[in-house]
């Protein structure tokens, strides 16, 4: 600040960042029914096919710019940069050659004479890769075509083969309309802003609670977490989490969020929090719900379901039950009167919820 006192610092707002991103992709898609988001701000739009609709590129490109006029600022739409190629690569490459406000179109004929005089950085390989490539002295793309494909496998391997093949054309990568699940979503608006580390983990765990019993998530587990926060004064703050296997119970969610949040945690008090499941994976692994052992590894199989005896995993199997229809379904037969001469007097069910 020292430096530059007319500096001004903007919070990064991720919350918003997400929110306008999926409007973007839904614009997008009612002129495409083929868009695939990628990382560093690119979208992928795949536009076969659709000349008969829209006409030629000129005219489809000036229907994009359209949609996005509806979500974005005219000038922030102006300053994009578009590019129309064969295959993502060439699009991509397209792109980044294009000045704001003119896009770039490349037909399949011109596609390899456009790349051989394209940066070697464009690759989309390990960044290892290129850096070995310029250490060689290669700078474009026609350089690196000029080599043999079995002389780049025995350097680099198969992404050898993949950096010839893109730097020549041949490689068209067709756009993947990317599938995403409906995220299942819960909040808790707060009062009055909170800070306390404590209290946050508390509401963590019914938000879990809370997501978890959505008729959404039935039969699917859990594998991508995010924890959000709309924050005091504005601003936004999340954090997301992978999971190794699929949960379906709050306390092995609950822990790597509180993990993260140690380390990265709300800069200012909290106004709301919101939990969001956004990967899914196969329903949790069934385990053996009467596998007891104790200490020395011997099988107890034999002992009565007492309070101290019950296995962890039926205990897990009935809190999921809990959070998926309100209550535990399963009973157990608990012994009356075994010499009564009515059946009904013997035996009787009592619920069981450990």
């Amino acid at each position: 600040m020292g430096l530059c006192p007319t500096l001004t610092l903007l919070e990064p707002d991720p919350a918003h960042y997400d929110t306008v991103v999926h409007e973007m992709v839904e614009s997008i898609s009612d002129t495409s029914p083929v868009v695939e988001p990628a990382e560093h701000g690119r979208v992928f739009v795949g536009m076969d096919g659709l000349e008969r609709l829209y006409g030629p590129p000129p005219r489809q490109i000036r229907r994009i710019y359209t949609s996005l006029l509806r979500i974005f600022p005219r000038p922030l739409v102006a300053a994009l940069r578009v590019g129309m190629a064969p295959g993502k690569f060439g699009a991509w490459v397209a792109a980044a050659s294009s000045s704001p406000g003119r896009p770039c179109l490349v037909s399949e004929e011109e596609l390899p004479a456009f790349l051989a005089t394209r940066s070697i950085s464009a690759l989309p390989v390990d960044p290892l890769i290129t850096g070995r490539l310029k250490r060689l002295g290669l700078e474009t793309l026609g350089e690196l075509a000029s080599f043999r494909e079995s002389d780049l496998i025995r350097q680099f391997g198969l992404q050898g083969r993949d950096a010839l093949a893109w730097a020549t054309g041949a490689r068209i990568d067709p756009v993947h309309p990317r599938y995403r699940p409906r995220p299942i979503r819960a909040t808790l608006d707060f009062p009055v802003p909170i800070g306390q580390t404590e209290t946050i983990h508390g509401a963590i765990h019914r938000l879990l609670e809370r997501a978890l019993a959505r008729p959404a998530r039935r039969g699917r587990g859990v594998l991508g977490i995010r924890l959000g926060a709309h924050l005091e004064e504005g601003g936004s703050w999340q954090i997301d989490v992978i999971l190794k296997d699929p949960a379906g119970t709050p306390d092995p969610m609950a822990r790597p969020l509180k993990a993260k949040m140690s380390i990265q945690p709300p800069p200012r008090a909290v106004e709301s929090l919101f939990v969001e499941f956004f990967r899914f994976g196969p329903g949790t692994a069934q385990e053996a719900l009467f596998d007891r052992k104790d200490q020395n590894g011997r099988g107890q199989e034999g002992r009565t379901l007492t309070g101290g005896s019950i296995p962890d995993p039926l205990r897990t199997a009935v809190r999921e039950l809990k959070l998926r229809i309100g209550y535990s379904p399963l009973y157990r037969v608990v012994e009356l009167d075994p010499w009564s001469r009515i059946p009904e007097r013997r035996h009787a069910l009592m619920s069981f919820d450990p």
